[in-house]
């Protein structure tokens, strides 16, 4: 503050006014404006309050000492307005507790304290923070938070640092003496928790000395004689201070054992007498920084008095220093401490000019105000009236001008917003109209690409007319990704695109990327490698968009780079800045030598719709979003992209993706991979056929029933569009019995005659789209078995999932491959029949293994089953009671059931009495033909014969352990 005004009066050259005349009027504002300084800085002075700081400390060495006192009256010089009384306790607990009583005494206003031992400080420290005054543990914690601030190192994090140098140093084996520092002491206990957890994990490693030092150089000497005459034989001493450490080094070297054993200390304090000291003269293999947090502790008294908000813990972090790194730490080292003796000698000298100040202040003050004062009246009161006038006209004149140009201001203002609104409405309507025409396009390119493909890999035609038809599907492709391009470009601009992050192989990932493009690579000639680092390397990332922007980039590369030339992808882990913040990240490089870009070019490359090349005469440069949605991609990942280039040089973009998952939110995360056919499904073991049951099969008309073994499976497809119904059924006629429908409610009516094995259906139709009919449907307990495929122009990942939600067992986006969904319907239907010949064979319809019902499928096949056990004994209990009992009738009852399991109605009763039989055979020690009775069988043959059948083996051989 004083320097502040120091200079301002300096500005005031008072010289000038003297002798060279100066006006006046500006000497008086200058005067005027040194005045108004002064009773700012007056005021400003009386509103700093001075505080009174307590330090307690307990520190047994001297080099700790003085390092902490000097961090603590440097950081001090920075706040004038606090002063601070220090207490050393020297090792001792009872002394500490009645320095810090003393200091509550003399009044402090905070407290800062370094515990001896956590335990017998513990109270009275609670003491001081209940009588209201702030309290901040330095260096050591005490057995209570009754404090507002702790400042020091994580202690156990050290010990297992430790732990993990000395296995390392040991190279897994080895027996260590560690010398503690005081027992009660928390730093001792946790730094001895941590080296001890480190070292589980090497068995063959062994402690096989550790006693307490008590921190200091004789303590350290003493217990390694007293280690030497213990044990013959030891390869490391580890120490809880570096004072310690050296006494140890100094009774080994006694010895003369000192080159036999690895040495290991914790503080890494400077001089020549400090840790890093003694690594750099070998007498320490290493020692671990400690850092004692004096100016952190000032920092944060000066914010808690000030009435801030500070964190409760404040960890400082540590280095391990060794050979490798101790000159660079002690060259550091010195040269702060230099800059911090400069900024002592500086503060000195400026107390002094302060001083000197203060003593001239007030005469010069007085001075200037009655100069100023006499000045200001006589210039005032001459230019008083003689400006008044001239004054007034002029403000009144620029008055009626600023009034007019702010009405002309209001209306371009109105103006400007009015067609602001109108170019966004044009804007999001042409959008709009380019989303859905992509959406349209999609049908027709089905009908393209799928006839394309067929002919492609038809014997009928000549080479000539198949380049022909490979030159048309080519450039349907890429008519295609032009559309799902600006499909993905609206969904950015409207912010609609969501992340899902799995977790995935990132090296395996670019590998299959990389061989999409080799086959482009080698026609070309091009030397196109991928470079990682790392084989295995996991990240979180969306597979889909990262496949968009490796695609985008590499399209770039290869349309750009000359035959013969290089493009490669580098893969590499990295530390990155991704804001403010340094994470650990993944660095994914794409560089080619190709025609590159000029500096203009590089700076607008990303914007939306920009184009390097302008549209030439048979040209057409594209649509330039391709690196604009690039960009918008890896920022969703929330990573960045840059680029590098120059004309005639080559290219080089570079992309970071943070390592973890952390930065993302928890609805951008999937945990559970989901597949472009729906879920994965369980398919069981073969079945084995089982005969009806006599005198309970049904003799009635069922309408169509579930296909048998050399029955052609029935398929129902819903599809407004003819001509796309016209190419599904060319694709699947002469396999399965096709039947159409033109909409969702044409659909269900379909399904309630005929009963198909299987449905397929577009999502957007008239009168009741796809994703409705299939709810309906799934609902319904009679139809919901039905397996379900949803064709759609929407292939993003939200509405595969939309898909899933309302019971599709699959969901196909448009353009689509014939071959794809014939491998489709045929695994669908495929599973179905294995899952009925597998609860045939097996009979097992309990929970567990019913994985493959959904919940009214389950539903349906609890309810059959308790109905049949409380019907067990009953010989009369038949498929017409039963249908009654299950609410249905008789025909919806044998599709459900057949639908299900592949049995009739009957079967299915028996099967369940026959797996009530065999538990009764094993567990009741009932006789066989109480059992046949009891599950509601006629006669003990009859019951004898179906029991033989099921189950291959007859009651008696049965109950014998024949199976």
């Amino acid at each position: 503050m004083t320097s502040d005004l120091n200079a301002k009066l300096i500005s005031f050259d008072t010289g000038k006014l003297a002798y060279k005349g100066v006006k006046m009027y500006k000497s008086l504002k200058i005067i005027l404006i040194s005045y108004f300084f002064l009773i700012s800085n007056f005021e400003l002075g009386a509103q700093n309050e001075e505080y009174l700081i307590g330090f307690s400390q307990c520190t047994t060495s001297d080099i700790w000492r003085e390092q902490m006192n000097r961090e603590i009256l440097n950081e001090l010089t920075l706040y004038p307005n606090m002063e601070m009384i220090m207490r050393d306790a020297n090792d001792n607990s009872q002394k500490q507790i009645n320095d810090i009583k003393e200091l509550v005494n003399k009044g402090i206003d905070l407290l800062i304290v370094s515990p001896n031992e956590s335990k017998p400080l513990t109270p009275i420290v609670e003491e001081v923070y209940n009588k209201g005054i702030p309290v901040i543990v330095i260096d050591r914690e005490i057995e209570s938070d009754a404090y507002t601030a702790f400042i020091g190192a994580d202690n156990y994090q050290i010990g297992r640092e430790a732990g993990y140098y000395a296995a390392n140093l040991l190279n897994g084996k080895g027996t260590i003496v560690e010398i503690w520092g005081l027992p009660g002491s928390s730093p001792a206990q946790e730094r001895h928790a941590g080296f001890v957890d480190a070292l589980q994990s090497y068995t063959n490693i062994e402690i096989i000395f550790s006693q307490t030092g008590r921190w200091n150089w004789q303590g350290g000497y003493d217990m390694m004689v007293r280690a030497k005459d213990t044990y013959d034989d030891f390869d490391l001493v580890f120490a809880h201070n570096d004072f310690m450490a050296k006494g140890a080094y100094n009774a080994a070297n006694d010895y003369g054992i000192q080159n036999d054993l690895k040495f290991m200390g914790i503080d890494g304090l400077p001089g020549s007498e400090g840790g890093v000291q003694y690594v750099i003269d070998g007498k320490l293999d290493a020692t671990l920084l400690y850092p004692t947090g004096g100016g952190r502790a000032i920092e944060i008294a000066w914010q808690i008095l000030n009435g801030r908000q500070v964190s409760k813990e404040n960890i400082l972090q540590t280095v391990l220093i060794d050979s490798t790194n101790a000159r660079v730490i002690k060259m550091q080292g010195d040269q702060i401490q230099s800059l911090q003796n400069k900024i002592s000698a500086h503060k000195e000298i400026l107390d002094k000019q302060v001083e000197r100040f203060r003593s001239q202040r007030l005469l010069l003050i007085l001075s200037l105000i009655s100069v100023g004062l006499l000045i200001g009246l006589v210039v005032l009161m001459i230019r008083a009236y003689r400006h008044k006038q001239k004054t007034n006209r002029k403000l009144e004149e620029q008055n009626q001008e600023i009034e007019k140009r702010n009405q002309e201001i209001v209306k371009q203002h109105n103006k400007l917003k009015e067609m602001t609104g109108q170019l966004e409405e044009a804007t999001q309507m042409k959008l709009r109209f380019f989303t859905n025409i992509s959406h349209e396009f999609r049908t027709p390119l089905t009908l393209l690409l799928g006839p394309l493909e067929k002919v492609l890999h038809s014997p009928d035609f000549n080479e000539k007319q198949k380049h022909q038809f490979r030159m048309m599907h080519r450039n349907a492709m890429r008519l295609l990704r032009l559309i799902n391009q600006l499909m993905d470009f609206r969904k950015l601009e409207s912010a609609k695109m969501k992340l899902h992050a799995g977790y995935h192989n990132i090296v395996a990932f670019l590998s299959g990327v990389k061989e999409s493009f080799d086959e482009l690579a080698e026609n070309k000639g091009i030397d196109f490698k991928l470079k990682a680092e790392h084989d295995h390397l996991m990240l979180w990332f969306d597979e889909d968009k990262l496949d968009k922007i490796m695609f985008n980039l590499l399209s770039n590369a290869f349309k750009y780079t000359p035959d013969g030339g290089m493009i490669h992808i580098r893969l590499r882990k990295v530390r990155h800045l991704f804001g403010a913040d340094e994470k650990n990240a993944v660095e994914i490089c794409v560089e080619d030598n190709g025609r590159g870009m000029s500096k203009e070019h590089v700076k607008q490359i990303f914007e939306n719709f920009y184009q390097i090349e302008k549209r030439q005469s048979n040209f057409f440069p594209g649509t330039g979003i391709g690196l604009s949605l690039t960009k918008g991609l890896v920022e969703l990942h929330h990573g960045d992209i840059h680029v590098e280039s120059e004309k005639g040089q080559g290219t080089s973009f570079t992309l970071h993706f943070p390592i973890g998952n952390d930065h993302l939110n928890e609805d951008e995360i999937v945990t559970e991979s989901i597949e472009e056919g729906g879920t994965k499904r369980e398919i069981r073991s073969a079945p084995t056929e089982t005969d009806v049951m006599p005198g309970l099969e049904e003799n009635f008309n069922t309408g169509r029933l579930p296909f048998e073994e050399n029955e052609i499976p029935t398929i129902l497809l819903v599809e407004d569009n003819q001509d796309v119904r016209d190419y599904i059924r060319s694709s699947l006629t002469g396999d399965f019995h096709v039947i159409e429908a033109a909409n969702g409610k044409e659909g269900i009516r379909k399904v309630e005659e005929e009963m198909p094995d299987l449905i397929v259906a577009d999502v957007m139709m008239p009168e009741m789209d796809g994703m409705e009919m299939t709810r309906n449907l799934k609902n319904n307990l009679n139809t919901c078995h039905i397996p379900v495929i949803l064709l759609t122009a929407r292939a993003s990942l939200e509405h595969k999932l939309d898909g899933l939600e309302v019971g599709a067992d699959s969901y196909i986006p448009k353009p689509f491959n014939s071959r794809h969904l014939q491998v489709r319907v045929n695994k669908l239907i495929e599973s179905r029949k294995r899952m009925r010949e597998h609860y045939r064979a097996n009979l097992d319809f309990d929970k567990e293994s019913g994985d493959n019902f959904n919940q009214l499928d389950r539903k349906f096949i609890n309810k059959a089953i308790k109905v049949i056990n409380e019907n067990m004994s009953r010989e009369d209990f038949g498929v017409e009671e039963f249908s009654k009992e299950m609410s249905m009738s008789r025909v919806h009852l044998y599709r459900k059931i057949k639908q299900l399991t592949g049995m009739s109605v009957s079967e299915f009763i028996r099967s369940i009495k026959l797996k009530k039989a065999a538990g009764l055979l094993k567990n009741s020690g009932m006789s066989i033909s109480e059992i046949s009775y009891e599950v509601g069988f006629s006669t003990p043959s009859y019951f004898a014969k179906c029991f033989k059948e099921q189950f291959k083996v007859s009651p008696t051989e049965y109950l014998a352990g024949g199976r």
